[in-house]
């Protein structure tokens, strides 16, 4: 700019080499190198000299006068626009709060610009955003500009993924041009109020049981995401109250909305799978078909939405299924076998006479010395804890090996869970029920055709037949019958609250009738009510013989805190039991 009279600005070129301004370029941006901005509008220009008779363009030569263009400055530009009235069209739009204007609002204005430069098409759209948002619109059909589109956008968490809602079907190309603007603002949320509400009625429907498996579901899907432990903590995932658990769901859905996810775009140029919908898939892949289908459905629809690729979807649902059939396997730990029989002495004492077999997965092999000399109870747990002492070498951190006791209907209370052998130093406590889970199991109940069927039912319902709770107020025979036989999905019953021989009874009438997980309380405390059946009620089945594990070791150390003595009968159909062989009646 050589001179300016404060409407017109006279641009000239450096030295001979012109102004790079010639026709059409009117009314266009005027930019200044050095500024680094616009600093008018382009008025005129001379333009080269033309041939004479065909009005082509000639060269220059040194004889022609430098090319001189004219501009309108900026100064002039403000002014103007400020006697109309409309000088903050100029302006950066300010936030309502005052504060700084939101990083991608310039981005966002930009794409609205062009996806929705019609008037029309821009109006119907904001109705749209604004009934699926909450919020007013205008009554005389007018459209917002695009800076005030873009401000509710980086207002309003849900506005974004409700107008991508919108456009996705017409517009896929502007929803991933505005996806990518939105991630530069920390305003805009993953899901639109519709997805969100549909997310939260799916989640609601997924049983308690597998509910309360969240915590794991979670550290399977994002096993790279740092998780704060209190989003996760808490045993409440799985109640029984409804609402208590929506909260909980509400929350982890909110706070994982705000993971992008950490896998790579499948294919290139396409969007990852948000953190949100690995632990959607995951949790499809747990569920029973109803919620199951429902997720996938919805994960389907966000995951067009927003630009992921059908093969990575695909690809996170082969995932969450081979991890969920892992997790239908809750006894794939070795299996430590112990035929137990117990003999009286005549001082009242017990002696105990063991058969062991482990089980690595090629089905039981015969691991004792074939000796049946009676033992006491901490030898017995010493041969015991000899025998399961190597199978640690092969386990991976995190998996125990399990102890199942087989036993006749006069041992499903033998207290071999408190058994302990402190190892030759004296040094190792040696807890058997506190170190390693421990079930018991009474094949003698299992015989006969009548209930087979059912016990193999019941246990395909594992994760989600729910379970009977079983106290004075079920009767005695005939209410339990009644009861079992008025839920017949249950894979569980608790019972609590009743006298031992009672008890007894009822426990042995549950694992004939197929039901293939019972637990109680050995203690006679917890006739009137057992806070170890209580704690561990809540458990998923398949989790139990850990939990229970668990609670048997804080008996250890917080035994006022942690009263009774939890047994656990389990009874997995399809596991092949060793072939036992008969003793002598006769024999000592």
């Amino acid at each position: 700019m050589t001179s300016c009279d404060g409407r017109i600005g006279y641009v000239d070129g450096e030295g001979l080499t012109g102004v790079a301004i010639d026709h059409g370029y009117s009314g266009g941006p005027l930019w200044s190198g050095d500024a680094g901005a616009v600093v008018g509008l382009v008025a005129a220009a001379l333009t080269p000299p033309r041939h004479p008779r065909y009005g082509t363009p000639l060269a220059y030569s040194p004889e022609h006068v430098a090319r001189r263009s004219w501009g309108i400055p900026w100064q002039r530009i403000r002014a103007e626009l400020a006697r109309a009235g409309a000088e903050h069209v100029l302006d950066e739009p300010a936030p309502a709060d005052g504060g700084a204007v939101d990083p991608a609002h310039r981005a966002l204005a930009a794409v609205l610009g062009r996806a929705l430069a019609d008037p029309v098409r821009r109006a119907d759209c904001a109705r749209a955003v604004a009934a699926r948002c909450g919020h007013h619109h205008r009554a005389d059909g007018s459209a917002p500009s695009v800076d005030e589109f873009a401000r509710l956008l980086t207002a309003d968490g849900r506005a974004l993924p409700a107008l991508t809602e919108v456009l996705h079907p017409a517009a896929p190309g502007a929803v991933a041009e505005l996806l990518a603007a939105g991630r530069m603002s920390g305003v805009p949320r993953l899901l639109s109020p519709a997805e969100l509400d549909e997310l939260l009625a799916l989640l609601g429907q997924v049983p308690a049981a597998t509910a309360a498996r969240f915590p794991s579901v979670i550290r399977a899907a994002l096993p790279l995401a740092e998780l704060p432990g209190a989003l996760l903590a808490g045993a409440d995932w799985g109640s029984p109250d409804a609402t208590v658990r929506m909260a909980r769901i509400t929350a982890l859905v909110e706070y994982l909305e705000g993971l992008r996810g950490d896998s790579h775009p499948v294919p290139e140029g396409t969007s990852v799978v948000p953190g949100l919908l690995r632990v959607a898939v995951y949790v499809a892949a747990l569920s029973p078909s109803g919620p199951r289908d429902g997720l996938h459905g919805w994960s389907t629809a966000v995951a067009a939405r927003l630009g992921v690729h059908e093969a990575a979807l695909a690809e996170r649902r082969a995932d969450a299924h081979e991890w969920a059939e892992r997790q239908r396997a809750p006894m794939a730990a070795p299996r430590v076998l112990v035929r137990l029989t117990a003999h009286p002495d005549h001082d009242g004492t017990h002696h105990y006479r063991l058969r062991l077999w482990c089980d690595e997965g090629a089905g039981p092999r015969r691991v004792s010395d074939g000796g049946d000399r009676p033992r006491s109870a901490a030898q017995a747990a010493e041969d015991i804890l000899t025998v399961i002492e190597p199978l640690h070498r092969a386990l991976p951190a995190g998996i125990r090996p399990v102890i199942e006791l087989i036993v006749d209907r006069e041992g499903l209370e033998v207290p071999v869970d408190q058994w302990e052998w402190p190892g030759p130093a004296g040094l190792l406590p040696g807890v058997l029920g506190a170190e390693y889970p421990l079930v018991v199991n009474c094949p003698e109940l299992l015989r006969g055709e009548r209930f087979k069927a059912a016990r193999r039912h019941r246990w395909e319902r594992l994760d989600d037949g729910g379970a009977v709770h079983i106290d004075r107020s079920t009767g005695g025979k005939n209410g339990v019958y009644g009861l079992l036989m008025d839920h017949l999905d249950a894979p569980l019953a608790t019972v609590d609250g009743v006298p031992a021989d009672v008890r007894v009874e009822i426990v042995q009438l549950c694992l004939a009738m197929g039901v293939p997980v019972v637990v109680w309380d050995r203690d006679k405390a917890g006739e009137s009510g057992s806070p170890a059946v209580r704690v561990v009620a809540g458990t998923p089945p398949g989790r139990l013989p850990e939990t229970v594990r668990a609670y048997r070791a804080r008996t250890l150390g917080r035994p006022q805190a942690s009263l009774g003595r939890p047994v656990l009968a389990w009874a997995e159909p399809g596991r092949e039991l060793p072939q036992l062989e008969l003793a002598d009646p006769t024999e000592p």
